[in-house]
């Protein structure tokens, strides 16, 4: 009985701790339309942590078969100090080395992931989900992030809050 007590708990143990293994997502990154016409985005980490990756990711919405990438890029190389700035979605800087997938361009009727992994003093996900339609529909001074439209200000104040 004693065995069959310990064994269980062991158990229970495991299960929480792998649980538990999965950094959070945080909704620390916007996306806006720029001055240039183009959707631009902004990869907010908690204070000075350093992004180690980047990824954007485009499928077709409401795909049945689920979320097949056919466009965007990824990177893994960075530079320590990125994050807080803006860049345009589908231009990564070059120094990034990243590894592009299909059109480079904002396509109707799609769902675009912008992700990004940073450690410093914890380990999380930045991430956040938008269509083009959804940036259309914005106004002059707002970003999409977190399933809505905010002002820049009210984004700041989320991601502080956040962190």
């Amino acid at each position: 009985m004693r065995r069959a007590w310990l064994t269980g708990t062991m158990a229970l143990a495991a299960v929480g701790l792998l649980a538990g293994c999965r950094p959070p997502d945080l909704d620390l990154v916007a996306t806006y339309n720029g001055d240039d016409g183009k959707p631009w985005i902004v990869l907010a980490p908690c204070g000075k942590d350093d992004i180690e990756s980047v990824w954007v990711s485009g499928w077709r919405t409401g795909d049945p078969t689920g979320p097949q990438e056919d466009s965007g890029w990824a990177s893994r190389r960075f530079e320590p100090g990125i994050g807080g700035e803006s860049l345009p979605l589908f231009e990564p800087p070059a120094s990034w080395d990243a590894n592009l997938r299909g059109a480079q361009k904002l396509l109707p009727g799609y769902t675009y992931s912008v992700s990004f992994f940073a450690r410093d003093g914890s380990v999380y996900y930045g991430k956040s989900y938008v269509t083009a339609e959804d940036l259309a529909g914005l106004k002059p001074g707002e970003v999409w992030s977190g399933g809505r439209a905010k002002t820049r200000k009210e984004f700041r104040e989320y991601v502080r809050d956040e962190c």
